[in-house]
């Protein structure tokens, strides 16, 4: 190049060439003069508002251009190209509904939805977090510090801090659990499975922060004892307790955060009257307020346990409370199975009316209506009123019916629903053999002999290969 005169422009990233001595040799004799360049960072994250379709949605982002600013250096992932897609998702999930209550515009809950979104997003796409948003790798290193400080280890519960890494995560950005607003599964529905659910969405921000405008909880008060003189600690542990003793409350979060601070209280010998009384009443008027998801049969997430309405509960690691949480985790699969008697009707009654439907209930695949390919449903149907259905219903239907039977069965996956009902289907076919066919006409003696019968011997036969 130097022979030929020709001059050269060399376009990089020095920070990431490091520790290269070869190339700082070369550069020493190759490179005459160096340049640098310095984006226009205000005239990035304008360009990119400026794009947003939605006029409102623009003016707001605009007016609050310094929170984004800051928040987009504060996370510290200076690549534009994800920046630019967080906006646009953004804009995909905002509503102005969300944001309103009582016909007024909430500019506050605005900036921090705004603020938690763009921390999330960006966090998120620099592959922070471990399988899921605001999961954090566990580790022992911080179980092992709490050890030392009591009232340390309650205000990093009360945070949402269960780990180093969730620990360093909070303290960067100076918040607690309660500031992301929505609940983690919420987030990655929204943020990793681009799932909207709207409803949910108003739902969370009423009960996090609506709700909490009109009156602040009494168990939100008390987090604070620490601010708190004897008499105004006194007036409100009394006054939780009533509330639990009346059955005042309406969120099941209320009541959680009001045993779990009781439950802290008497571990501490801040209060000296009888909780146990307290826990039946709580775990029944949970049991009453739980809302039964079809597809939920148990509640396993393990943040249940440790968190609700986005705040830690102070009684996290005491063995009472988290016996506790044990029976309110049992309530929630009781009221599951309550329901049983409806789910049983709802399929005898598809197997007239909609028995392709009926066969999308009970099998794996990827509809919404599949509700209990994996639970047992099937054995809470009497045999006998099955079979006389199975062989009276036209014959599309038990068609439909005896195939979904087949693939429920013949599908492997982590369960094994055949094992399961192995006696239930056994039972319907005896009834079948001894109940239904000694007394058929010579029609329904045909289907049975030629039709059912045999397919439910192909149904066993693949189950068990």
């Amino acid at each position: 190049m130097e022979q030929e005169g020709i001059k050269t422009l060399i376009v990089s990233n020095e920070e990431e060439i490091t520790n290269n001595v070869d190339y700082s040799k070369k550069k020493e004799k190759l490179v005459g003069a160096t340049f640098y360049y310095i984006e226009d960072q205000d005239l990035a994250i304008k360009s990119i508002l400026h794009d947003v379709k939605k006029e409102e949605l623009k003016n707001l982002l605009n007016s609050n251009f310094e929170l984004i600013k800051q928040t987009f250096n504060q996370v510290g992932y200076k690549n534009l190209r994800s920046f630019k897609q967080t906006i646009f998702d953004f804009e995909r999930f905002y509503k102005k509904a969300y944001f309103e209550y009582k016909g007024t515009f909430d500019s506050e809950i605005f900036q921090r939805v705004l603020k938690a979104f763009l921390i999330l997003s960006l966090e998120n796409k620099k592959g922070y977090f471990d399988k899921e948003i605001l999961e954090f790798k566990k580790d022992e290193k911080l179980d092992e510090e709490k050890k030392t400080d009591a009232e340390t280890t309650v205000l990093e519960l009360f945070r949402g801090i269960t780990s180093v890494d969730s620990k360093i995560f909070m303290n960067k950005y100076n918040c607690s659990l309660s500031d992301f607003i929505f609940s983690q599964k919420n987030w990655n529905e929204i943020l990793n499975q681009n799932i909207l659910d709207e409803k949910k969405v108003s739902e969370e921000l009423y009960e996090v922060y609506f709700r909490f405008k009109q009156e602040k909880p009494t168990w939100l008060q008390l987090m604070d004892f620490w601010d708190l003189n004897e008499i105004e600690f006194d007036i409100l542990v009394n006054k939780a307790k009533k509330e639990i003793d009346d059955g005042l409350y309406t969120h099941i979060t209320d009541i959680l955060h009001t045993i779990s601070m009781l439950i802290y209280f008497k571990e501490h010998n801040l209060i000296h009257f009888n909780i146990e009384s307290l826990l039946p009443l709580a775990i029944s008027k949970s049991k009453e307020l739980f809302n039964v998801n079809e597809k939920i049969r148990k509640i396993e997430d393990s943040s249940f346990r440790e968190h609700s309405g986005q705040y830690g509960f102070y009684a996290t690691d005491i063995p009472h409370f988290k016996q506790f949480m044990s029976e309110i985790v049992k309530s929630y699969e009781e009221k599951y199975r309550e329901k049983n008697s409806e789910r049983v009707k709802e399929l005898l009654s598809l197997m007239e009316s909609d028995a392709w439907l009926f066969a999308q209930r009970i099998i794996l695949n990827n509809s919404e209506e599949n509700l209990y390919y994996n639970f047992p449903i099937l054995k809470e149907i009497d045999t006998n009123i099955f079979a006389s259905k199975l062989c009276n219903i036209i014959r599309n239907n038990s068609n439909h019916i005896l195939n979904g039977l087949n693939i429920r069965y013949s599908t492997q996956g982590s369960f094994n629903m055949y094992i399961e009902e192995k006696s239930w289907l056994d039972s319907v076919e005896n009834h079948i053999k001894t109940s239904i066919l000694p007394s058929a006409d010579k029609i329904l003696r045909a289907k049975i002999n030629l039709y059912i019968l045999p397919k439910i011997v192909e149904i066993k036969e693949k189950a068990v290969n």
